[in-house]
């Protein structure tokens, strides 16, 4: 049997939605604050995750953009879907 748990974290962030959009899409801005990628904001788009200690793997499930971004997050031992929503 496999248990699904969710997690919601909400941030009020001082920038619009289309600023906060460029950091969770861009492959350099995400490597600014997350870890080296070859992520593209494209449904179905397969993507890595590369830090010292391993790797991440990921597919892109959903994209609307500057309002919802959705993804697999992939490790040897947890599948997590990460969504994003922004409201302004």
């Amino acid at each position: 049997m496999t248990e699904t748990l969710s997690v919601v974290v909400e941030r009020e962030l001082p920038h619009p939605p289309e600023k906060i959009w460029r950091a969770l899409t861009q492959s350099h801005l995400i490597e600014d604050w997350l870890m080296k990628n070859d992520f593209r904001p494209d449904e179905g788009h397969r993507f890595n995750l590369t830090a010292d200690w391993g790797a991440v793997e990921g597919r892109v499930e959903a994209v609307e953009p500057t309002k919802t971004l959705s993804y697999t997050w992939d490790t040897k031992d947890l599948r997590s879907v990460v969504t994003w929503t922004l409201t302004p």
